[in-house]
Formats: C-alpha cells, structure tokens, sequence
C-alpha cells in the first residue's frame, strides 16, 4: 500500500486499484499536518467497521528498542509503573518517556487496571521487537490465532515461526477438546484484556465475544490461553469467569 499526499484536490482523499495493490491518496493538508513524506511508514488503527485512524510510525532508535524489548518481557498484567520503574534505570525510564510521547507505549488504566494501571505497547511497533528496523511480516500471515486439530498439525504450523514463538509473539496452549490454540501475542494483548474487563461475572462463549466486539472463534482460543494461564476459569462447559 502506498501513501501520497495530493495536492490538485487536498480535501478529498481516494483509493486507487494499481495491479494487485491499493494505493491511498490522503489529503495534502493532513500528510502537512503529520509530517508524512513519501518515505514514511504510517498506521492505520481501525476505529469500528467504517472507520480507521491514520498516524505516521516513527523509527526505533537502539535505546529504544532495548526498551521496548525490557518492556515485552514483562508479563501485560504486571507492567505497573512500580515494577516497570524497577525494571528500567533512570536512562532508561527517560527513554521510555520518550516512547509515550511518540504514540508507541501507553499507560492503560481501564477494566481491571482501573488505579493501578499497566503499560501497553502500540501494536505496530512489536515489529520492532523481531526486526529492530522495520515492520516485519505478521507471524502468523496475517491472522491472529490459528486452531490446530492435533499437535502433529500444530508442530507443523509452529516449526516455521520458532523465532516468534522463542520472542512471545506467538503463544499456543492445548484446550480440553484437544486441539491446540495458536494466538499472537498481539491479540493476547489486545482481545485479552477486553474479556477479562468483560468478566464481572458467569458468561457463555457467545456472550464474551458480543460485550468484546469480537468473533467467537478468536475469544475462544484466547480464552484457552487465559485459562491455562489462570486469569479466568471455566466454571462449566463453555461458561467463564474472571479471577
């Protein structure tokens, strides 16, 4: 997908068919206002079904990404800003301050977090976590999460993406059914802490992924990978709550 700024209509944007890609004309006025030139990489954040956001993706610095990197190995529910602040030297921490300002940390505060909050890394920036320079291809083509019906096949599918699964940005548990539930990382951050805000109390499969937004297929694997990790339990057969 190419960016590029138009200057003969600034106000209308449009997509163009060009082969087999789609090229995004963006207003002249907002590429000014972002700083966007042809040789930037920009994010598209999908707001709800008609929407998307687009902000420009700045390069990680060395600092920074060693950073990013302290940050990955903390596991999302304890990224508190105490045990962060233990995690990282006074350097470090200014660098993080740094990452805040340019969009690629946040600090979370919402559902269960509510007080205490977490940190949270923008997801177009875990590319830098495998590659160190640009945006590396998603680990799992695409897809958050695959369902493998055996652990032959899941063996299969895992071989290729040793290096993501060593890194955490693949994560994988084998449910009760017996099949195995592959879920990037990203959906574990992302989809995880939507469902257990959403677990105020018992909730079917169906239930979960409606108060999430989400498709049943994706809450369910990640809910296999809450379970084994004990951050929700399944009381009964497809009904779960938080912990």
């Amino acid at each position: 997908m190419y960016i590029n700024p138009i200057a003969h209509n600034p106000r209308v944007p449009r997509v163009e068919q060009r082969g087999r890609e789609l090229w995004v004309m963006i207003p002249g006025d907002v590429a000014k206002a972002l700083s966007i030139t042809g040789s930037d990489s920009v994010a598209f954040e999908l707001l709800d079904k008609e929407m998307a956001g687009l902000r420009k993706s700045g390069a990680v610095s060395d600092p920074e990404l060693a950073v990013l990197k302290k940050l990955n190995e903390i596991k999302f529910s304890q990224r508190t800003k105490d045990s962060v602040r233990k995690a990282l030297s006074e350097p470090e921490q200014r660098v993080l301050g740094r990452l805040m300002k340019k969009g690629a940390v946040q600090f979370y505060e919402g559902g269960k977090y509510k007080g205490n909050g977490v940190y949270s890394i923008a997801k177009d920036y875990y590319s830098f976590l495998v590659s160190g320079e640009k945006p590396a291809a998603e680990p799992l083509d695409g897809k958050k999460y695959l369902v493998a019906r055996s652990l032959d096949e899941a063996k299969a599918i895992l071989a290729p993406l040793e290096k993501a699964v060593k890194a955490g940005d693949i994560v994988s548990v084998r449910g009760f059914d017996k099949k195995v539930y592959i879920v990037s990382r990203e959906a574990m951050d992302s989809v995880g802490e939507k469902i257990t805000s959403s677990l105020d109390n018992e909730k079917t499969l169906p239930e979960i992924a409606s108060a999430c937004g989400e498709e049943e297929g994706l809450v369910r694997a990640v809910l296999e990978v809450l379970r084994e990790s004990g951050e929700v339990i399944e009381r009964r057969e497809g009904v779960y709550v938080g912990v």
